[in-house]
């Protein structure tokens, strides 16, 4: 035993081929050594008198095959086969494994990419609210210097269509800026910043928004808030674009030690299983992969004509807990 389990460690075998009972040992003692080795190898066993219900025995523990002397003359078919079967299984298990690297390199690129993009976004919010912020104020500023000053009609006119333009201007560039990072998230938190969000969905969609939270503050880390955050916001986006929903409820909790996210409209609907026949349809894929970045999952319940509920869920850390949670408002 001891020179058969120096050989299989020291040498490679195509294949190990043996009787139940060797000298001194079994083939299922063998098999025992060979099933620890780095690479298994194919084993086949060989007897003249295993019944069936001991070959079957064998078999589920993991020997590529089994045959009887009686039938020797089938031996370089057994052989073959196990060879392939074995040849074949090794094929499927590294790819298997080159599909899990894949993925976890795509988990990781995607991740990396929303990181750069949020960082992006709060650094072109910043400079929106420093620098063209800053101009669009000093501008108003002047325009009101030139009202006091200014005495005929023709000029008042052209400063009170200026004034105008100006305050869209400082309006869609506070919009922007809110749209990109808005400072709401960080300052008071989810709840109020996904109630902003549905405020200004109602107000622009005229669909009437709810949203109802487990508390009035949710205390969860800054990555999994952000990502809470945009994903009702692509919610709500689709919601505009597709749904031709009358109503839309968002529920935010944090019950049992897990984040959960609904977003729900009563809207047309849709059949999930073309959106695998859609290869540009990134936004559902998108908010996976966001979900997958704070070890989070999505779920998208729907159907034509019935609405759709988009539920995202993120487990929490204990100590990520509040220490007295807020009674249901």
């Amino acid at each position: 035993m001891q020179d058969f389990c120096d050989r299989t460690q020291s040498e490679a075998f195509d294949l190990i081929l043996a009787d139940y009972r060797l000298q001194g040992f079994t083939a299922l003692d063998a098999w025992a050594h060979v099933a620890k080795l780095a690479t298994p190898v194919p084993f086949v066993l060989l007897s003249g008198a295993i019944g069936e219900a001991a070959a079957v025995d064998a078999m589920r523990l993991g020997f590529s095959d089994y045959l009887l002397k009686d039938d020797i003359s089938r031996l370089p078919h057994v052989v073959t086969r196990a060879i392939e079967v074995h040849q074949a299984r090794q094929d499927r298990e590294r790819a298997v494994a080159e599909l899990a690297a894949s993925q976890q390199r795509l988990a990781e690129l995607t991740e990396h990419l929303q990181t750069s993009i949020e960082q992006e976004r709060a650094s072109i919010a910043r400079e929106i609210h420093d620098d063209i912020g800053g101009s669009l104020t000093a501008v108003r500023v002047d325009l009101a210097w030139i009202g006091r000053h200014a005495q005929d009609r023709a000029t008042q006119d052209h400063l009170s269509s200026a004034s105008d333009m100006l305050q869209h201007a400082i309006g869609a560039s506070q919009r922007i800026m809110m749209n990109l990072r808005p400072p709401i998230l960080e300052e008071q938190g989810l709840v109020a910043a996904v109630q902003w969000l549905a405020a200004g969905f109602e107000r622009r969609s005229a669909v009437r928004t709810q949203v109802v939270a487990s508390g009035e503050v949710i205390d969860v880390p800054s990555d999994i808030r952000l990502v809470a955050y945009r994903t009702a916001q692509e919610a709500l986006t689709n919601i505009a674009k597709y749904a031709q929903a009358s109503k839309v409820h968002i529920e935010l909790s944090d019950h049992e030690g897990v984040l959960t996210v609904e977003i729900a409209d009563d809207g047309c609907g849709f059949d999930v299983a073309q959106l695998a026949d859609k290869p540009k349809a990134f936004g559902i894929k998108g908010l996976h992969e966001r979900a997958r970045t704070v070890g989070g999952w999505l779920d998208v319940s729907t159907q034509p004509g019935k609405g759709t509920c988009l539920t995202l869920s993120v487990p929490l850390a204990a100590s990520d807990q509040p220490a007295n949670p807020g009674d249901v408002w």
